[in-house]
């Protein structure tokens, strides 16, 4: 996807709006039964006044309506992002988002409205954002309930005759995401912007097993063809971690909580410990490896009081090679089947 991707979901990408969405956005825009809680559908002129508006908002507050585009396809869908809106006289942050209406019912825009909602308040020092709708809209209601928002009030509106205002706290967000995790008896341990670092449990023993079972995609960091894992494999490897207190961590994406890999400091001793990371198939080529790492030698440095963190990787292997280096390894010293790294406090 473009750099101008600003989020990524399990099913869609929230990018940048370009004069190029135009026609995508107008299909939508205009149409009478997608804006029947609108005063009226918009015509091109103000179709393309609000990709310009959007424009504007990015340079201006860093955030805005985004175009949503479905993974499986690369087609322009609709819109979602947060806008400073008037809500019952007062300028507030607000999630809006329209979806075409071949794609309503599969939870894009809950989806795409929740990824927003963890944007926002990542990046943004607000301390609430809200959701605004007609009082007859009870699909945009449903949405706003889904991401965690409580109905605030409903108030006269020229414009709405009544308008409903939801909103979620960056508190009331705060238990939301502690919440999921216990609902999964997930243990966080420290975390970075986008990866909760939880102990290893068997409650992620499924996870585990598609990823070290993916033979084509493991030998890259095990090596050759191995027996398959079992379950009973797994739950053996998980108590004896919990059990020694190992350092070793599971890694889950905080937008939609989903497994990425396991990352450790292996046997930490007088000051120095190894790192040993496997990302699953389907999250690499993401940035997680280059967001994971630093976070885990911020861990064990600061934490642990590690002084030296190395590792081996095979020499064939250059993408993690060159992770590596991005995250300060630097090459100390190599034989025909390994390459040897380094990272000093």
């Amino acid at each position: 996807m473009a750099e101008t991707t600003v989020i990524e979901t399990e099913r869609l990408f929230l990018r940048q709006y370009t004069a190029d969405d135009f026609d995508a956005l107008y299909e939508i825009m205009s149409d009478p039964e997608t804006m029947r809680h609108y005063p009226a559908p918009f015509d091109a002129d103000r179709t393309r006044r609000w990709i310009e508006w959007n424009l504007e908002n990015y340079e201006k507050y860093g955030f805005g309506l985004w175009a949503v585009v479905l993974k499986e396809t690369g087609g322009f869908i609709g819109d979602c992002g947060i806008t400073l809106q008037e809500i019952d006289g007062e300028t507030l942050p607000e999630i809006g988002y329209h979806i075409h209406k071949k794609y309503w019912r599969r939870g894009c825009a809950k989806e795409a409205a929740r990824a927003a909602r963890d944007w926002f308040f990542r990046h943004t020092q607000y301390d609430a954002v809200w959701s605004w709708m007609k009082y007859t809209n009870e699909a945009s209601q449903a949405t706003a309930r889904a991401n965690g928002m409580r109905k605030i009030k409903e108030y006269p509106d020229p414009q709405n005759t009544v308008s409903c205002a939801w909103a979620i706290t960056r508190a009331e967000w705060e238990a939301l995401k502690e919440k999921k995790m216990e609902q999964r008896n997930l243990k966080q341990v420290f975390e970075s912007e986008r990866i909760s670092f939880v102990e290893v449990s068997e409650q992620l023993i499924p996870d585990y097993l598609v990823m070290i079972n993916d033979i084509e995609h493991v030998d890259r960091f095990l090596g050759g063809a191995h027996d398959p894992y079992t379950e009973e494999s797994e739950i053996s490897w998980v108590k004896e971690n919990l059990e020694k207190n190992a350092q070793v961590f599971s890694m889950i994406e905080k937008a939609g909580g989903q497994f990425i890999g396991n990352i450790e400091l292996m046997e930490p001793k007088d000051g120095e410990a190894e790192l040993g990371i496997a990302i699953t198939a389907e999250k690499q080529d993401k940035g997680f490896g280059t967001e994971a790492i630093p976070a885990l030698l911020a861990y064990g440095f600061n934490r642990l009081g590690l002084k030296r963190v190395c590792l081996r990787v095979f020499p064939e292997n250059h993408r993690a090679i060159r992770v590596y280096e991005k995250c300060g390894f630097r090459e100390y010293d190599r034989s025909e089947k390994d390459v040897y790294m380094e990272i000093r406090r």
